[in-house]
């Protein structure tokens, strides 16, 4: 069984090799944009040096081009947009996002991943060739292992269904929310934007950093989008999260599955968001808030 393994970002990749390695499968790893810095315990590395990672549609000419029984992308916005694509030039292979566990069964690939906003897990089975992408923090990079071959190619030329018109920088938000030790994530009983200046201000206290839940991030903008928590946005797990506001419905949840200490400030106490929670305040986060950042002033 060969695994061809991408992502645009090494430390996913090193991930993805960790799985690869527990399948005991012949591994190639492809490059685009992306120097293999440190990789090792991979067979094969196909490096594309010319080719952005941002160039999905030349990233997806060079997945076409490589063989493989099982494709395991990271499974990051860039990934699951991959994975359906690439199945179908695969010839309408099986195509799978959200995985938290993979193995390999009777020439058949046996594939777990959440469902139901969080609440169980589905256990799915597909023939091969397949196309799945798999959640962060679930495999252990290889410290060692062998040293990989390293084939440098140029892409392909293809003919563009798409042309870039405008490029713009989106405004730096600090540490990445999926990478934060503790987050601060605010929903729906803030008032006002302005009022969210206590989040803030609790991160910096704690030296964390403050995500939101859809409403503030996608209705009222408020926030932008790289800072919604859920389903659809940014799964978190860092090791301490205060969650100020929101009730935690499922979409929310499921976001913050993997996190190790959660903390909730509700004024409901029927709120879902205390079923998930490890300690929890029943009060109005106007008056707990300010509270809080005064006791930890201190």
């Amino acid at each position: 069984m060969k695994v061809v393994i991408y992502s645009d970002v090494l430390d996913l990749a090193k991930e993805l090799i960790g799985l690869a390695n527990e399948l005991g499968a012949e591994t190639e790893l492809i490059l685009a944009g992306v120097e293999p810095d440190g990789v090792v315990g991979v067979d094969k590395i196909t490096l594309y040096r010319s080719v952005s990672p941002e160039d999905q549609e030349l990233v997806l000419e060079v997945l076409k081009q490589a063989d493989a029984d099982l494709y395991l992308l990271s499974n990051d916005r860039r990934g699951r947009e991959l994975v359906g694509l690439l199945a179908h030039a695969k010839g309408g292979g099986a195509s799978i996002v959200d995985a938290t566990n993979v193995k390999v069964e009777g020439g058949k690939v046996i594939v777990e991943r959440m469902t139901l906003g969080g609440k169980g897990v589905a256990v799915e089975e597909a023939r091969m060739p397949a196309v799945i992408s798999v959640m962060a923090g679930k495999y252990k990079p290889p410290e060692e292992g062998k040293s990989p071959e390293i084939v440098e190619k140029e892409p392909p030329s293809i003919e563009r269904m798409v042309v870039l018109v405008d490029k713009k920088e989106k405004p730096k938000v600090g540490v990445p929310l999926d990478k934060a030790d503790v987050v601060i994530a605010v929903g729906r009983g803030f008032k006002k934007k302005e009022d969210l200046k206590m989040a803030y201000e609790l991160a910096e206290i704690l030296g964390g950093v403050v995500g939101a839940t859809r409403p503030l991030a996608a209705d009222l903008k408020w926030m932008p989008e790289e800072v919604w928590i859920g389903i659809s946005g940014v799964r978190i797990r860092p090791r301490l999260l205060i969650v100020i506001g929101a009730s935690g419905q499922q979409q929310f949840s499921a976001g913050i599955m993997d996190s190790k200490v959660v903390v909730a400030i509700n004024n409901d106490e029927k709120a879902p968001i205390f079923e998930v929670s490890d300690y929890g305040i029943v009060a109005d986060l106007y008056e707990a808030v300010p509270k809080l950042i005064e006791k930890l002033k201190r």
